[in-house]
């Protein structure tokens, strides 16, 4: 429910990305109006909480018929947990957050884990709450599970607490499990002969971070290397901390070694960690980093152009934006275009810039439930394959995840995308 509520003002609790259109609309990068807005963010993101507390508190606690004492323990538990949650964004606005300490990963650990408990729990009283509405006023003898005595009794609330730490169970299990493997085969009537069967490797939303395991990274390696692409493209969100805190995950990055070589944009979450050492890192690792530039590959006169943009997330901290226009400055007439953005929501200027195929991320296919079934509500292309007038667009739900360390109707994702020349309409 929390993670729903914040992505609506963002794609996470860090709060910056609420700020992006604001800023975009006034112009130059202010950091008097940055601060002045991210003190209203704070203040909105409190009051947000608050009212969910309340709302969750209310409606567990007032049929239950427990005691003073049991109430009083029941509230105070509830109370931490929301407590946890906002200590990660208020954290996350203060300088503090630049000088990494070790106290700093078991808040983050704990405030995640608490925010996957609300999430779920939230859920499960919001379900409640339609379920018992739907008997009342619609069936006239409700059985016995949908009376209100069962429904908000002692026994319902004690499963209500405790249902949110299995749904998290089975989401660490999933992501414990490592990325998987999806392949789909693109045709493009665009695409030169020469290209036909180019086989590329997609990773995005890795979040490499103090929640993402090394052993995930080594399992990410191992099934990149027994895949054998011809090129790996990521499209953003890659690291999310520090840099010099993940230089082991950094170092099995750079054992992947593809032909055709390695290309990276950046994601949001790059710029809440200074991009200029993460951009600077990936640079080191041997990736083509493409902020608003375009890469040309060529096989005899058949040419490949894969283009890159930043993160709209740039231009609140005062750096260039995505930028098409300069991009087709740079387009030779029979090529195949190629275009990496984090932002699946560029897809319709990109078909209209002339790219033939666009790779993005940051939606996450909403991670866990219920988000997977809502993320439609935000996002305009939430995962999976599109037809944006000229453009195919694919948008991978995530390699990696943010936040609380589980997918719960999602799974970590690496797709691996063969294009085939076909004389007939490109297709999907």
């Amino acid at each position: 429910m929390i993670k729903g509520l914040c992505s609506r003002v963002n794609a996470n609790l860090a709060g910056l990305s609420a700020l992006f259109s604001l800023q975009i609309v006034i112009g130059d990068y202010s950091p008097h109006l940055y601060t002045s807005l991210m003190g209203l963010f704070r203040a909105i993101l409190v009051i947000l909480f608050s009212a969910i507390f309340f709302y969750v508190s209310h409606q567990l606690l007032r049929l239950s018929g427990l005691g003073l004492g049991t109430t009083l323990g029941v509230l105070l538990f509830l109370a931490a947990v929301f407590g946890l949650v906002l200590a990660m964004p208020l954290y996350l606005m203060t300088e503090s957050r630049t000088k990494p300490a070790p106290w700093h990963d078991s808040l983050f650990s704990a405030s995640h884990f608490a925010l996957a408990y609300i999430n779920f729990l939230a859920t499960l009283v919001i379900l409640r709450d339609i379920f018992s509405f739907a008997a009342e006023f619609f069936i006239s003898i409700p059985p016995l599970w949908l009376q209100t005595a069962v429904l908000y009794g002692p026994s319902a609330l004690g499963l209500m607490l405790l249902a949110p730490l299995f749904l998290i169970l089975l989401g660490t299990i999933t992501v414990r499990m490592g990325p998987r493997l999806k392949k789909k085969k693109l045709h493009f009537s665009q695409l030169p002969a020469a290209w036909n069967g180019l086989r590329i490797l997609h990773i995005t939303d890795l979040h490499i971070g103090t929640t993402l395991p090394l052993a995930f990274v080594e399992k990410l390696t191992k099934l990149v290397h027994a895949t054998k692409p011809d090129l790996i493209v990521y499209t953003g969100d890659i690291l999310d901390g520090h840099a010099e805190r993940h230089l082991a995950e950094l170092e099995l990055l750079r054992s992947l070694h593809p032909p055709l070589g390695s290309f990276y944009v950046t994601g949001n979450h790059e710029y809440y960690w200074h991009s200029d050492q993460a951009l600077k890192a990936f640079r080191s690792l041997g990736f083509q980093v493409l902020v608003n530039q375009t890469a040309t590959l060529s096989r005899g006169n058949d040419l490949l152009q894969i283009s890159g943009v930043p993160d709209p997330a740039a231009i609140s901290f005062g750096m260039d934006g995505p930028d098409l226009r300069k991009l087709q400055h740079e387009f030779h007439s029979h090529s195949f275009r190629l275009l990496l953005s984090h932002q699946p929501s560029l897809a319709l200027q990109a078909s209209a810039a002339g790219f033939h195929l666009q790779l993005s991320g940051h939606t996450h296919g909403g991670q866990f439930f219920p988000w997977n079934f809502l993320i439609g509500l935000f996002q305009k292309y939430p995962k999976g394959l599109y037809k944006v007038k000229d453009l195919i667009l694919y948008v991978n739900q995530g390699t990696g995840y943010w936040g609380p360390s589980l997918r719960l109707g999602t799974y970590c994702e690496v797709t691996e995308l063969t294009l085939i020349t076909n004389s007939k309409l490109s297709e999907i």
